[in-house]
């Protein structure tokens, strides 16, 4: 089955278009990577999807079913989740207050989500008292994304999984993003600027350029291919 299917979609902001034509889609449980050099409307593309940002034209269906006219909160209450650039955190709110903030569409179920993003990320755990503007960079992502897991996510967004982190912080996140996708099935879009971490934890992979998608495919086969080498790398 298919989460998240989008068809055509076309946006900007004021009278600069930045997407043309964008369409892909996310199977269940599934995986997909998204490249792109600086300016190519990864940010963009997730904003649209989450409701932030309205699309120009184009369709997007999430468990089959048209979304283009919910807003942001009504998405998230039917299972969409980003962890944005950024991370967005209230600094000076503690690790805990963040993350029951995520649960606010489905309160009922906090303490038992609390205590799963404490299992996944016991760092979190450790720093559930502590405000989140004391945390290192890797803890604060691990903070944006457990909020958003939270809400309790079919489809969890991340953007820019690695920026600004240590390599040996980044492989620790990704192990436990794959330990969730196994464990409670769901599926996830990473926006992602370290090439060969974001092939290693997904299934398949789009490159964006420009607005527009220039390569897709199975993520063991794109790196061989000239598009990522040329709009990613530079490499001609």
């Amino acid at each position: 089955m298919r989460v998240l299917e989008v068809s055509d979609l076309e946006a900007g902001y004021g009278d600069v278009q930045v997407l043309r034509s964008v369409s892909m889609h996310v199977n269940e449980e599934e995986v997909v990577a998204i490249f792109g050099s600086n300016g190519s409307g990864k940010s963009t593309f997730l904003k649209v999807l989450i409701g932030t940002l309205k699309p120009w034209g184009g369709t997007l269906k999430y468990m089959d079913h048209h979304i283009e006219d919910l807003p942001p909160e009504e998405r998230v209450r039917r299972g969409m989740a980003l962890a944005a650039e950024g991370r967005k955190l209230f600094l000076g709110m503690t690790v805990e207050e963040n993350l029951l903030l995520g649960a606010w569409t489905n309160r009922e179920r906090s303490k038992e989500n609390l205590e799963k993003v404490y299992t996944y990320f016991p760092d979190l755990y450790r720093k559930r008292k502590d405000l989140a503007g004391d945390l290192s960079g890797g803890q604060q992502q691990m903070l944006s994304i457990g909020r958003a897991l939270m809400s309790n996510p079919k489809l969890l967004m991340i953007d820019e999984l690695s920026l600004g982190l240590a390599p040996a912080v980044v492989t620790k996140i990704a192990d436990v993003l794959l330990r969730i996708r196994e464990e409670e099935g769901v599926s996830m879009i990473v926006v992602e600027q370290e090439v060969s971490l974001a092939l290693d934890i997904s299934d398949r992979a789009y490159v964006f350029d420009l607005g527009e998608i220039v390569d897709e495919g199975r993520s063991e086969d794109l790196l061989r291919r000239d598009s990522i080498r040329k709009t990613y790398l530079s490499v001609l």
